[in-house]
């Protein structure tokens, strides 16, 4: 069983459990690590942590170096500007989460289990406040234990119920992060089986059109993985790679001007690639098809390629994000996929072809 189905699993079994009796937010929250670890959810992991630790004596009697998390080696993976963002919103939120009072900046910074076993404690006082006073006591002695024994009873429920409402408030942040992972599981699977046929169709087209071109997907996936700085940068560059190799065998430069749609004159040489592309599934459609739809699928084709290249450009020139590199190389594959299609259609029809 992979990662991805294990964490699948439980957040199922956590979700059908998370009403059950005895079911304690602490047991919870250690469950959604586990989750978040599965997945290599850096964020979710960072936070997760924070509720299942007692930050408020987390540094002291420490000596020597602190032994660097999960969750710490994760964030590292992703931009400094991207972790640092995600992280100080993370942990915004997990104050909010624990303050005790909502017109104060005081927060309760124990770990979910000691608020929950200070809880358990509070409604054991509370009951033992309960106990009669001692018979036959004198009706003035009465009243001034009866007046202690409620205001020490208030206090007490005030503390609990404050607790209770940051309990209230972890265990509502629990239930949100596994209905949204949840969300993204399933349809990432669904998703993922989509991607699937459509990369086996375009790799089984590259392997004999355009074999350099499969090679370069394979090496952007192969940097996806590494998942440093350099490596994002790299597999974008891969991406370019790869539409320029398919330029180059479906509509090779020339120094001589073609006359595009909009009946301008341009010179498709070497740097061209992305119009080389345009032109020639303008040139492979031709008028065949219905003008209006070869319109829009042109322009289509052409606005995500040319967005693709602006994005592509970026990783020679700045740091990128996780989600770019992964829009690059989805992107990348769609794009291929069109136009693999129209020359596939091409050669069966007779019309241009040029592979």
């Amino acid at each position: 069983m992979s990662d991805i189905d294990r964490a699948s699993a439980l957040v199922q079994e956590t979700m059908d459990q998370f009403d059950a009796r005895g079911s304690t937010v602490a047991a919870i929250a250690r469950r959604c690590q586990r989750i978040a670890s599965l997945r290599g959810d850096a964020v979710a992991l960072a936070w997760l942590s924070l509720e299942s630790t007692d930050i408020a004596n987390e540094y002291e009697n420490k000596s020597g170096t602190m032994r660097e998390t999960l969750a710490a080696r994760l964030l590292k993976t992703l931009p400094s500007h991207e972790a640092n963002a995600k992280w100080e919103t993370a942990y915004g939120d997990y104050i909010r989460r624990r303050r005790t009072q909502p017109d104060k900046q005081e927060a309760n910074l124990r770990s979910v289990q000691q608020i929950e076993e200070l809880v358990q404690m509070l409604r054991e006082q509370e009951a033992a406040m309960l106990v009669p006073p001692p018979p036959q006591m004198h009706s003035y002695d009465l009243g001034k234990h009866v007046s202690e024994q409620m205001q020490a009873r208030v206090r007490l429920v005030e503390s609990r119920v404050a607790l209770e409402s940051v309990l209230a408030r972890i265990r509502d942040r629990l239930w949100e992060f596994l209905t949204e992972t949840e969300y993204e599981l399933t349809f990432g699977e669904a998703t993922a089986e989509t991607f699937d046929r459509l990369r086996t169709y375009v790799d089984r087209q590259l392997t004999t059109i355009a074999p350099p071109a499969l090679e370069q997907f394979q090496a952007a996936y192969r940097r996806l993985k590494d998942g440093g700085d350099e490596d994002r940068a790299h597999a974008l560059t891969s991406c370019r790679r790869v539409l320029k190799t398919l330029a180059d065998q479906l509509y090779p430069a020339s120094q001589e001007p073609v006359t595009g749609l909009d009946g301008r004159a341009r010179v498709l040489d070497e740097s061209k690639f992305v119009n080389r592309l345009v032109q020639y599934v303008a040139e492979t459609v031709g008028k065949h098809e219905n003008g209006a739809v070869v319109q829009a699928s042109l322009e289509d084709v052409g606005a995500r390629l040319g967005a693709l290249n602006d994005l592509a450009s970026k990783g020679v020139h700045a740091e990128v994000t996780t989600y770019e590199v992964d829009t690059c190389v989805v992107q990348t594959y769609l794009v291929v996929a069109d136009v693999l299609r129209i020359r596939e259609r091409s050669t069966l029809t007779g019309r241009r072809g040029t592979a």
